[in-house]
């Protein structure tokens, strides 16, 4: 889509397009791991990518102090770049990303490298970019952020799609959940165990399995009017980690190994060639076809 990687096979519709390339201008790209010149402010830094997009003049410097407002470095805009901190960086890459208006924005890994600080921060920004008109793709191992921010989830695993499904389906209760509290009576673990057989007690824990919303309310609720301080409500077995879990736990279909296949010739496109490594073997085979010593 972004031409980094020539693709080998397949078909592949984005925008309505059967040619990305046809789109590329209306797409949106924050990679994992984005480099900067530092030497720029955050001002100049947009002011020089928006160019890139044919904007200029009032136009592009409206878009400029637009974008830095909505991630919130409308301050920090005449700082240098090397004086900005890992979150404000990844902050100014989804200004970036959002410079000239895209229709498609391709987030990877959007808070990877943050601390917990900025992950927040991250996340926060990109739930209240769900309600505008883009439509945002993004890529990331914790599951966490797919189930508080997508309307879509997806498994990719060994090059496939493994698995799909709404997130709204992902969103119910753990099927167990553990509770930690401070301590139990016995008075009050019976009591606790009548509410339902799925309902055990420890001397500092109730675990509810198999978990339903009704039977943990009334459980929080018997804790509580008991007095007893809750530390922590953890989910177990939540829908989306068992979609992942199933999803690559799962065998191919096809038990049989593939028979060897002859090594390709040079002139030969791999999987996951580069550009760069497509330009340099073409430079190697001019060079072995040469009759010059």
């Amino acid at each position: 889509l972004l031409g980094f990687l020539r693709p080998n096979g397949g078909r592949v519709r984005v925008l309505g397009a059967a040619d990305p390339s046809r789109v590329a201008g209306r797409v949106g790209y924050l990679p994992e791991r984005l480099r900067y010149h530092l030497r720029y402010t955050g001002r100049e830094y947009l002011r020089y990518l928006g160019q890139f997009s044919d904007m200029a003049g009032p136009a592009l410097e409206s878009r400029v102090e637009e974008q830095l407002h909505r991630v919130g470095l409308l301050d920090a805009g005449d700082r240098m770049l090397g004086t900005y901190s890992r979150g404000m960086l990844q902050r100014l890459g989804v200004a970036q990303a959002l410079l000239h208006e895209p229709a498609l924005l391709l987030f990877d890994e959007p808070t990877s490298g943050l601390d917990p600080a900025g992950q927040r921060e991250m996340l926060d920004l990109l739930a209240a970019m769900r309600g505008s008109s883009h439509t945002i793709l993004m890529t990331t191992h914790y599951l966490d952020e797919a189930e508080q921010l997508c309307d879509r989830v997806g498994v990719l695993f060994d090059g496939r799609l493994a698995a799909e499904s709404d997130a709204e389906q992902l969103r119910a209760p753990g099927r167990s959940v553990q509770i930690a509290v401070a301590g139990l009576t016995t008075e009050l673990a019976a009591h606790l165990r009548q509410i339902a057989p799925a309902v055990r007690c420890g001397e500092a824990s109730v675990t509810i399995n198999p978990n339903t919303p009704a039977i943990q309310a009334a459980v929080v609720r018997a804790l509580l009017d008991a007095g007893v301080p809750i530390i922590s409500l953890e989910p177990r077995g939540r829908p989306l980690e068992e979609l992942y879990m199933r999803a690559i736990q799962e065998t191919p279909g096809e038990e049989q190994a593939s028979p060897p296949q002859p090594a390709a010739p040079r002139s030969v496109r791999r999987r996951g060639d580069t550009l760069l490594r497509e330009l340099l073997r073409r430079e190697d085979e001019r060079g072995e076809g040469s009759d010059t010593p």
